[in-house]
C-alpha cells in the first residue's frame, strides 16, 4: 500500500496565482488541525545569485517587486538553466529534498519544469507520491478568457507539459 501523500506541487506561469492558491489550500489545511510547511525550488536558487544581483543591478533576488524580478530574470533563469542541465534536472529537487517534513504537508509552490525524465514532476509524483495541481488564471474581455500567457520561452514550452501531468 501507498503512503498518503504528503507533498503537493503546484505549476503554472508567473503571474498565475501558485503563491495565493497555496496560501488558501495551506489555510484550509490549517483549519483541519494538518501541520503545513511550505517549500520553493527557486529558493536556493535566488540565494545563489543574491550576491551577483546586488553587485551589478542593485537588485536583491529574495526581496524584491515584481518589477524588479522581471528584471533579473534572464539571470535566474540562465542560472537555474545551467544547474539543471548539470544535472539532468535534478539540482533543484536536491536543494529540498531534505526539508520535505513527513509529519506535514508539504506545499511546493513553484513546480516549472517537465524536461528531463526524472526532474520536479516525476520526483513530485513518483519518488513522493505527491501530486501535482497546475493553475491558469484568466481575464475577460469582450467576453473572452483572456489567459495569463508565459512570462519567457522556458514557461512557453513547460507549462504545456505541466498541464498535461
Amino acid at each position: 500500500m501507498k503512503p498518503k501523500p504528503n507533498v503537493i506541487g503546484i505549476s503554472g506561469v508567473a503571474g498565475s496565482g501558485k503563491d495565493t492558491f497555496a496560501n488558501l489550500i495551506g489555510c484550509k489545511l490549517k483549519e483541519l488541525n494538518a501541520k503545513v510547511k511550505f517549500l520553493s525550488f527557486a529558493e536556493r536558487l535566488k540565494w545563489e545569485v543574491k550576491d551577483v544581483s546586488l553587485r551589478l543591478y542593485d537588485i536583491d533576488p529574495t526581496n524584491c517587486s515584481r518589477d524588479e524580478k522581471t528584471l533579473i530574470r534572464p539571470l535566474l533563469l540562465a542560472h537555474g538553466a545551467i544547474m539543471r542541465d548539470k544535472t539532468k534536472g535534478r539540482y533543484w529537487i536536491d536543494s529540498i529534498k531534505h526539508k520535505i517534513d513527513s509529519k506535514k504537508i508539504n506545499i511546493i509552490t513553484d513546480v516549472r519544469f517537465s524536461e528531463y525524465s526524472c526532474d520536479e514532476v516525476f520526483w513530485i509524483k513518483n519518488e513522493m507520491n505527491g501530486i501535482l495541481i497546475h493553475i491558469s488564471r484568466f481575464f475577460e474581455e469582450e467576453g473572452q478568457r483572456i489567459y495569463i500567457p508565459p512570462a519567457n520561452e522556458y514557461e512557453k514550452r513547460n507549462d504545456k507539459a505541466l498541464k498535461s501531468k
